[in-house]
């Protein structure tokens, strides 16, 4: 399908094709060896090398014609980020199973990224630096129909493991409760907050086909997320602490999840295309409204996601109040898993050297010692 971004046009994929530790910022991983698809492997184990003496003797006994049999059925591949198809499979299944499968990465993180390629600046840089910080041996994957394949091509040849994917909705939503929604899309596609839409979408169906987290590219990370399963934030909290609003820029769920699945019925059966936050926010509020609690879903505090709420947030980009500011910053630093900063709202502000924002971008960082004009 067709759209523009500041009058350039691109596309997404919309045909069938055939808890946690205190925060310890860890070293930054060495290159590795890299698999049939181009990817890392994980270093050999123990376990690793006795399952190759198996394997050999496996082979002697007529196993290896067996096993090249089977390789040969396989997709593949070329060095680096490309993948070469050359079976019946969508390019996306090939291209992010392969990468999650031979990497034998700790973690799973999907971000979405929809405007143009000149807007991911210094900020939404950071998004993926602060990530890699705590999470050195996790998967990123960022859909994207405008970042280049090889736009963070520097954080690869570092030895982390990030690709851009164009995303392929039809596979996503294949056999999914969305698959359903989808059946209508060139009607969707008219509605004015489409590409909001479908952004929902694709995280809530990645998460149920790969599981780990998800992520809005308006967060910094401030601790090690590995902790975190089956779980979403609160937005907005009562009197009395209790969840009033939730949000779904967080999201950490296991493959299959029940929850997840409850969220794409909802999509499927309520779906409103002249709303904007009935899709997005208030999906997940409505669900977990009549899901049970328990180790299919928690609900984290107001700290953990969203310690400052976004009718607040544009005083942290300045040096008003710094004893308010230090004392919440005493109290993410304590508490917060990772900051939303309400791009929405905050998009066209920079933050003042000082402020709380610029502690948090200057603070969870690889590259910190580089700015831009929004960090």
């Amino acid at each position: 399908m067709g759209a523009s971004v500041d009058g350039r046009p691109y596309t997404i994929n919309l045909k069938a094709t055939p808890e946690a530790p205190a925060p310890v910022p860890l070293g930054r991983p060495s290159k590795e060896s890299r698999g049939k698809g181009g990817f890392r492997k994980r270093p050999w184990s123990g376990l690793g090398l006795v399952l190759t003496l198996v394997l050999l003797v496996f082979a002697a006994y007529g196993g290896v014609t067996m096993l090249l049999a089977q390789l040969k059925q396989q997709p593949k591949a070329v060095t680096g980020t490309t993948v070469a198809h050359t079976s019946s499979e969508p390019v996306h299944e090939s291209r992010v199973h392969a990468f999650i499968a031979e990497t034998g990465c700790t973690r799973n993180f999907f971000l979405a990224w929809t405007t143009a390629a000149e807007s991911f600046s210094l900020r939404y840089r950071r998004t993926i630096e602060s990530t890699l910080m705590f999470h050195p041996t996790a998967c990123l994957i960022v859909y994207s129909p405008t970042l280049p394949h090889d736009h963070f091509q520097r954080f690869w040849d570092l030895g982390y493991n990030i690709i851009v994917e164009r995303p392929n909705v039809p596979y996503l939503l294949d056999n999914t409760p969305a698959e359903v929604w989808y059946r209508n899309i060139e009607e969707w596609k008219k509605g004015p907050y489409f590409f909001s839409h479908i952004t929902e979408i694709i995280r809530l169906a990645s998460l149920y086909k790969y599981g780990g987290v998800y992520l809005d590219t308006d967060v910094i990370v401030m601790r090690d997320l590995s902790g975190l399963r089956n779980c979403l934030g609160t937005e907005l909290a009562g009197s009395r602490g209790e969840a009033k609003i939730l949000n779904g820029a967080v999201l950490a769920f296991d493959k299959g999840s029940p929850f997840i699945w409850e969220g794409m019925v909802e999509f499927n059966t309520t779906y409103r295309i002249d709303s904007w936050g009935w899709n997005g926010p208030e999906l997940v509020t409505r669900v977990a409204g009549r899901f049970p609690r328990g180790p299919e879903l928690r609900i984290l505090p107001t700290i953990a996601f969203y310690p400052i709420h976004w009718a607040k947030v544009k005083r942290y980009f300045t040096l008003e109040n710094m004893e308010d500011q230090h004392r919440v910053w005493q109290r993410m630093e304590a508490g917060t898993y990772l900051f939303h900063y309400w791009n929405k709202v905050t998009v066209q502000l920079i933050p003042e050297k000082g402020s709380l924002m610029y502690k948090v971008l200057n603070n969870y960082c690889l590259f910190c010692d580089e700015t831009g004009k929004d960090g």
